[in-house]
């Protein structure tokens, strides 16, 4: 048995080719004749993969070609040279580029030059699936037809399979293009002017490669082409005076230009054109309109990430005070017999020194709740229950405030579990009669899946490092249900807890500002609650959050871009409007984009602003870190929350503006407690 081998085998002569990639293994028999001689005879002779060559031309025939165009700078140079000198050439495009410049891709073809294809995004097709190989040149191939309302039959690989291919991996990207009716065109003369040698020695190589061939590889595109453009014309003259003519490819080939370059037929093609056509276009919109948006967003990614860096920086607390006054603690409970009496019991054993009311509002429970709460009240007189039937949160919460006793109301979830220091702390800015409401600092508490994980670091990251840059400012946008105190009177100036959105804490604040009451925020007012742990049950809060934000955003749309609001206005709204809503919104489709475009090479001009995204989310979640004397290693979830944990938000946005579109209203989505918060000193 004689071997095939990987050995590429050439036959005839020039630089376009067609590949044979049969390769098979020979048989020869071997015998002693009469005379003792050793024989051989041949059944079958080894095949090897084979590229058969044509173009050569006549001996002072000789084409120019140009690759990686078109370029708006360099293209229309090289174009004069050539209409000064009544050349012809051939331009092997790349798909991406003919898409930014088609006027130069028309202009190219009205002159009377040949363009081949090039690939879409230049990708190394020896190391592409043949799929992608194939998406390559029948994307280009698409654009160009319409572009020019005419097909190429002429086909370019990129790098270094132009040349001469020495490995099988790439045979294969040329026998898929053969396979689509292509004529591969190789190159003998290539003076490497894409290494910027300089004009004289681009011509130089020209003068020493002619013999070798009768095609050379220029560049119009793909860098500063100032050499190319310098040395062209000398090379038009030196090839004049050796005696060659300058030639299309198809007359190397002894066709015609309209033969590698047919004119599409009317019948029929008009609405593949259409198609085509209104396809490229739309995929170019959306294209210009994602980089837009990643450079625009990188920018502002940027500059908030730095003002917020230096307003919490310059974060200070306020002047210690002694503040006893008599408090009412408001609470809603639904069906939360699994965490009430832990929370109560966190929420009475306090330092605070003055008077406390506490009242809590069965919102018609169909579990233990009220019982658990009746238990507490006939220990702690502090305590009073009232019950209704189930009528929601925001219902339940305005009942609570109808019965307060006192001027101070302070706010708290039914999961939430303060500490001994809490309430003090949160009460201590009230000594400023300037003061409307106080935030304090809500922290994850039940750290037993990632999901919970990863609220912990958005609360860290988030919420809290933009309440405590906010601070400075007076725009901070929430004042959260789960632990805030707000005055009486401020919340009836403002109208009262709205039932008009699902998110009636963001509601209440937004009309505080109205009214111009002075919020702060108190860090060490720590309370823990329990956040969701699986990926059902976060996306339902969410959404319910994500559509109670959107409506408070529209119901408060006068108060963006509005003089009057300062800070509020111009930075926190429109922040919550485009880094909360839109960017969420919008990320995965870059994301999406960023992995469509990682096959064909684009990924490059991408991935400084996916770096910089990135970078600005683990330096915000650093500094959080630090700020809040946590684990700075924590600061590194921030990266696999990006891949994971981000798309679900982005899935809960869009829910909400379809929503909220459609016009459909949304409950409140109780969701189901574990009482997962350990007990907190």
């Amino acid at each position: 048995m004689l071997r095939g081998t990987d050995t590429i085998a050439d036959v005839g002569d020039g630089e376009i080719v067609t590949v044979d990639e049969t390769r098979s293994d020979g048989m020869r028999n071997l015998a002693a004749d009469s005379q003792g001689y050793l024989t051989a005879r041949y059944a079958k002779f080894p095949e090897f993969p084979t590229l058969y060559h044509q173009g050569a031309g006549g001996e002072h025939q000789v084409a120019i070609t140009f690759d990686d165009g078109p370029d708006p700078r360099w293209t229309p140079k090289i174009l004069e040279i050539l209409k000064a000198a009544n050349v012809k050439a051939a331009f092997f495009l790349v798909g991406a580029n003919a898409e930014h410049y088609p006027g130069l891709v028309r202009r190219i073809v009205d002159e009377g030059h040949e363009i081949g294809n090039h690939t879409y995004y230049h990708p190394n097709l020896a190391l592409c699936w043949p799929e992608h190989v194939r998406l390559e040149l029948n994307a280009t191939q698409l654009l160009i037809e319409s572009i020019t309302g005419r097909a190429t039959t002429l086909f370019r690989p990129p790098y270094a399979a132009d040349t001469s291919p020495s490995q099988l991996s790439e045979l294969t990207p040329l026998q898929i293009a053969q396979d689509l009716n292509y004529l591969v065109v190789l190159e003998n003369i290539d003076p490497q002017d894409w290494a910027k040698p300089g004009a004289d020695i681009i011509l130089q190589r020209v003068k020493q490669q002619r013999r070798d061939g009768s095609i050379i590889l220029l560049h119009d595109a793909g860098g500063d082409r100032s050499q190319t453009v310098e040395a062209l014309p000398r090379i038009l003259d030196w090839l004049h005076t050796r005696g060659d003519t300058v030639v299309l490819l198809s007359t190397l080939l002894g066709t015609t230009r309209d033969a590698v370059m047919p004119r599409l037929q009317q019948s029929g093609q008009s609405l593949i054109r259409l198609v085509s056509s209104t396809g490229f276009r739309l995929y170019h919109g959306v294209e210009e309109f994602l980089w837009a948006f990643m450079i625009v967003a990188t920018a502002l990614v940027v500059i908030r990430t730095l003002v917020v860096i230096w307003l919490a920086y310059r974060f200070r607390r306020g002047p210690k005070a002694d503040f006893a006054e008599p408090i009412s603690v408001v609470m809603a409970a639904y069906n939360e017999g699994r965490v009430i009496a832990g929370t109560l019991r966190a929420l009475l054993d306090t330092e605070y020194k003055g008077d406390i009311e506490v009242i809590v509002i069965d919102d018609g429970s169909r579990d233990e709740t009220a019982a658990e709460i009746a238990r507490a009240a006939d220990v702690d007189p502090r305590l009073r229950l009232l019950r209704q039937e189930n009528r929601g949160k925001a219902r339940a919460l305005q009942r609570a405030l109808s019965a307060v006793r006192h001027g101070i109301v302070v706010f708290v979830d039914a999961d939430t579990h303060f500490q001994r220091d809490t309430l003090p702390r949160l009460l201590e800015p009230f000594a400023d009669g300037r003061i409307g409401a106080v935030s304090g600092h809500a922290k994850v508490g039940n750290l037993r899946t990632f999901i919970a994980r990863c609220q912990a670091l958005e609360y860290t990251c988030g919420f809290n490092l933009d309440r405590r840059a906010y601070n400075r400012w007076n725009c901070i946008t929430v004042v959260p249900g789960a632990i805030s105190a707000i005055r009486k009177d401020a919340i009836d100036q403002a109208g009262g807890l709205s039932l008009q959105t699902l998110a009636e804490d963001t509601d209440l604040t937004l009309s505080l500002h109205k009214h111009r009451q002075r919020i702060v925020y108190v860090p060490g007012a720590i309370a823990w609650t329990e956040a969701p742990e699986s990926v059902r049950t976060l996306a339902r809060q969410r959404f319910r959050w994500a559509y109670g934000t959107l409506q408070c955003l529209w119901k408060h749309r006068d108060m963006v871009f509005n003089w009057n609001y300062h800070a509020l206005g111009w930075f926190s709204l429109p922040s919550v409007w485009f880094f909360q809503i839109i960017l969420v919104a919008v990320t995965p489709m870059v994301d999406l984009f960023l992995l469509a475009t990682l096959p064909f090479g684009a990924w490059r001009a991408v991935m400084p602003f996916v770096i910089t995204f990135l970078a600005m989310d683990v330096l915000l979640a650093t500094l959080a870190c630090i700020l809040e004397r946590e684990p700075i290693l924590r600061a590194w979830r921030i990266l696999p929350m990006r891949l994971i944990y981000r798309p679900m938000l982005s899935y809960c946005i869009w829910k909400a503006i379809l929503r909220a579109l459609k016009g459909a209203l949304v409950g409140w989505g109780k969701l189901e407690r574990t009482a997962s918060v350990p007990v907190r000193a």
